[in-house]
């Protein structure tokens, strides 16, 4: 939920027109489908506009009809309103008189550890629209300025779904909410809104404390016995957590059981920032133990030291990886449910509880054409699948496209339009 004051993008003017006329059209026919937030009428909105590249913000809209009336004028790249309530939503941030906020979450893919990203994630060059690896710097044919292209896969997105289930889990089991909105955010995450009234008038410290609490700062695994105390006999027994315990102590316990039946060496690495070979030691060592650890937490089979290690990592598997600027920030612009995302093209969907597991962006969040094909040059593409249909992978390749297929890799800076759609 990043939201900078320009929007980046390798955009032609063809592409530019060709993008905004498929946002117009479904504006147009769908404006009466999008989200209308509550207290409508208290609420700054913000927007970028396709020709400028620069958001437009602290907008009054009091009413559904003029919000359905906003967005077939001004057909948005991408719209936003606050999580905030104010007494005069279009006045300069100092004279808006803050009234109280929802409680957002942002969970985005760019944010987790996925592996995916070292294989599809790479460069663009802003001039002369030559692909890149990742780690490059300028372009070396023109020296232009290369565009990070934050590709979006099915296991990026899976582990944005997991990380999203995990927070859900905290908010209803540990904290209580009950009203929780979820939306897919149309790109690489999920966007996840308290609505309940004891959370509207929180400041930024208390924002904080949940924040901590759901990333598990602060955390001490002595107190729960997985780091040894010095002042205690090292002979004593390990007594650490177990699954059945409340809040963090049931968490820890819980994933540490997982951790150990599962015995990745990568995946260790990654949760503690350690060498691969000093986490292939410890795996080694679980490994012994895991058929102990599939029926109880077998502290009591490992060495001190492999212990703390598992406490700790089991402390950061067990946290939701959550975007702790969002949630902190009571002024936090959010992205309009069921809008286009013009990042993807995608639908940023509304999502309900009992619908999340099962939810798939490239299936249910497709909105725009697919009957109908226009021909791009694709610069790069992993292999991808939209609405069951597999493509990919391309590399400078010229091809036919359905409208959807295209305008989402046109969105990614990927594509290039050559002719116009057929009908």
């Amino acid at each position: 939920m990043t939201i900078a004051t320009k929007e980046l993008s390798l955009l032609t003017r063809t592409d530019q027109k060709f993008v905004e006329s498929l946002f117009k059209r479904y504006y147009l026919e769908k404006a009466d489908t999008v989200y209308i937030p509550e207290r409508i009428n208290e609420r700054e909105f913000g927007y970028f506009p396709f020709e400028e590249k620069t958001m437009i913000r602290h907008l009054y809209i009091d009413s559904p009809d003029k919000l359905r009336e906003f967005l077939i004028k001004n057909n948005p790249l991408h719209v936003y309103h606050s999580a905030a309530f104010y007494k005069y939503p279009s006045a300069p941030m100092e004279e808006k008189e803050w009234m109280g906020a929802e409680l957002a979450f942002d969970i985005d893919a760019d944010h987790l550890k996925t592996l995916c990203r070292r294989e599809h994630d790479f460069k663009v060059c802003s001039k002369c629209f030559t692909a890149y690896p990742n780690q490059a710097d300028r372009c070396s044919k023109c020296d232009g300025v290369l565009i990070d292209i934050e590709w979006v896969c099915e296991s990026c997105l899976e582990a944005a779904k997991q990380e999203t289930i995990k927070l859900i889990d905290f908010l209803e089991g540990d904290l209580g909410f009950k009203k929780i909105r979820i939306t897919f955010s149309g790109n690489r995450g999920y966007h996840i809104v308290i609505m309940d009234e004891e959370v509207l008038e929180l400041g930024q410290l208390e924002r904080k404390e949940i924040v901590d609490y759901i990333t598990g700062t602060g955390i001490s695994l002595r107190v729960m016995g997985l780091i040894e105390d010095p002042k205690k006999d090292k002979a004593t027994k390990i007594s650490g957590p177990d699954i059945s315990d409340p809040g963090w102590r049931g968490r820890i316990a819980r994933a540490s059981i997982e951790l150990a039946i599962r015995s990745n060496a990568t995946e260790l690495s990654e949760l503690l920032s350690i060498d691969y070979m000093l986490a292939q030691k410890y795996v080694d060592v679980l490994r012994r133990h895991s058929e102990e650890w599939s029926e109880r937490c077998a502290w009591d089979t490992l060495p001190r030291s492999v212990v703390a290690l598992l406490g700790k990592a089991a402390a950061n598997y067990a946290s939701a990886k959550i975007d702790v600027v969002v949630t902190s920030d009571i002024h936090r612009l959010i992205r309009l449910a069921n809008t286009l995302n013009g990042k993807s093209g995608l639908l940023a969907k509304t999502i309900k509880l009992n619908e999340l597991e099962d939810f798939d962006p490239f299936l249910q969040a497709t909105v725009l054409p697919y009957d109908r094909t226009v021909e791009v040059r694709v610069l790069r593409a992993p292999r991808f699948k939209i609405l069951g249909e597999e493509f990919g992978p391309y590399e400078d390749i010229v091809i036919r496209l359905p409208v959807a297929v295209a305008t989402f890799l046109i969105a990614k800076n990927v594509a290039t339009l050559l002719k116009p759609a057929t009908n």
